[in-house]
């Protein structure tokens, strides 16, 4: 009698156990699921929509970045930078991460406002929606001395 109520009673911490467990699991799946699909994009990748989409971003940087030149106290500020720059399926920056700073904070903050400025980008392709809900575009900018901006999209460094 003592035993089988011994043994009902691990039977049902195994039981409350489980459920505990399959209650954190389908948490999980819920958090990950409620989480934008992020999707990186490089000169490298080859798919069309994509390289297309990269392409009009890139020249809508360079040609804002070209005509408001970072400047400081009428000086104009040389440099380079690495950033990473998050847009949503409407074209919109939602995000943007300098990961590789120029030597100047002034420029990096004008290197993110030219981005900003320069959106939107464009809405995505329905092919581009189906695959993610923002493009997460790393991008190596370079101010020169022949006062242009020249972007190079990179993929995220592995």
């Amino acid at each position: 009698h003592d035993e089988s109520s011994l043994s009902e009673r691990a039977k049902e911490d195994k039981r409350r156990q489980l459920v505990q467990l399959l209650a954190q699991i389908e948490k999980r799946v819920n958090e990950e699921n409620a989480r934008p699909k992020k999707r990186y994009i490089s000169p490298a990748t080859r798919e069309v929509a994509y390289a297309q989409y990269y392409d009009r971003l890139r020249r809508k940087i360079e040609d804002r970045g070209t005509s408001h030149f970072p400047e400081q106290g009428g000086q104009k500020l040389y440099g380079e930078l690495t950033m990473n720059v998050t847009v949503d399926v409407a074209g919109r920056v939602i995000d943007t991460d300098v990961v590789r700073p120029s030597s100047s904070r002034a420029l990096d903050l004008q290197a993110i406002a030219i981005v900003r400025a320069a959106a939107p980008f464009g809405p995505f392709t329905a092919k581009m929606r189906a695959q993610a809900d923002q493009l997460v575009i790393t991008s190596r900018f370079r101010f020169t001395r022949e006062d242009g901006l020249e972007t190079t999209m990179q993929g995220p460094s592995r």
